[in-house]
This record gives C-alpha cells, structure tokens and sequence, in this order.
C-alpha cells in the first residue's frame, strides 16, 4: 500500500457491515443523489460475495441507514437496455458507453421470496470517474419486476 492510499482512505458507518474503510477514490457520487434522497450524493458499493458478484450494497457514506441493494439488470432481462437521456449523460460526464455500469434496486420485504427488482429506474455508474445517476427510462420495463419466479 502506497502512502497515498494510507491517507486516502476514509470509513464509514454502515447499515449491514459495521464500519469499514475505503479508498477515497471508491466513493461515487450522484450529483442529483437518487429519487427521494437527494441530499445525499455520495456512497460506496459492498460486494459481500465478490467484486462483480451481485447482489451488491449501495451504501450512502453519509447516513449508516441509508442502503440500497442493487443487482444486474441482465440477471432479469437478458436484452435489459436503456436509451440514455442526453441530460443523464451531462450528468455522468459520459462519453463512452462502454464506461457505464448499471444496476437496478431491489425491494425485499419481509418475505423475502415476494423480492422485486425496479427495471424502469435504474442507476447508471460511470465506471471511468465514479459519477452515478438514477433515471427513469423512457422503455417500457415494470417497476416491480419479481426476483424469484412464482410456482404454477
């Protein structure tokens, strides 16, 4: 570890984990923050079962309680795709799509088996600068997409 990364790294307070300690560089930061929590811009991503591995933990560095779990749109929809709005991509400093990352929020209620995915909203990373930005798609996908299929 180089002496830069022991004086960029800073912690925080977590919902499910406790408290851990990041890279400043890890921090993403919603200019607009995500619908109904736009006063808070910046969070990190936990990836309990491994870097690229989903679920993932959206966990706002500013509020321990404030936590989204995320999962790869693809894992629902194999053809998943968005038509970016131009101000979305201002937002994201975006000039390449190869650099965006997305993600779609889960709500998992008590029993967890009745879980659903929102594809109409999804979170947009910038994976080259860390700018992120939720935005409501113009396509025609639920906003209460279910995550595990029903019997019969």
């Amino acid at each position: 570890m180089s002496m830069n990364e022991t004086i960029n790294r800073i912690k925080i307070k977590t919902r499910d984990f406790d408290e851990i300690e990041v890279a400043s560089s890890e921090i993403i930061t919603f200019p607009n923050g995500l619908f109904a929590f736009e006063e808070y811009k910046d969070y990190i991503l936990i990836s309990p079962l491994g870097n690229g591995k989903c679920p993932v933990w959206l966990q706002s560095a500013e509020n321990p309680n404030l936590c989204f779990i995320l999962f790869d749109p693809l894992e629902f929809c194999a053809d998943y795709r968005v038509m970016v709005a131009d101000e979305d991509v201002a937002v994201l400093d975006m000039a390449d799509d190869n650099d965006a990352k997305f993600y779609v929020i889960a709500v998992i209620p008590e029993n967890n088996m009745d879980a659903t995915v929102n594809l109409k909203s999804p979170i947009i990373i910038n994976t080259r600068n860390n700018k992120a930005a939720q935005v409501i798609t113009a396509d025609d996908y639920p906003i209460k997409f279910p995550v595990f299929a029903k019997e019969g």
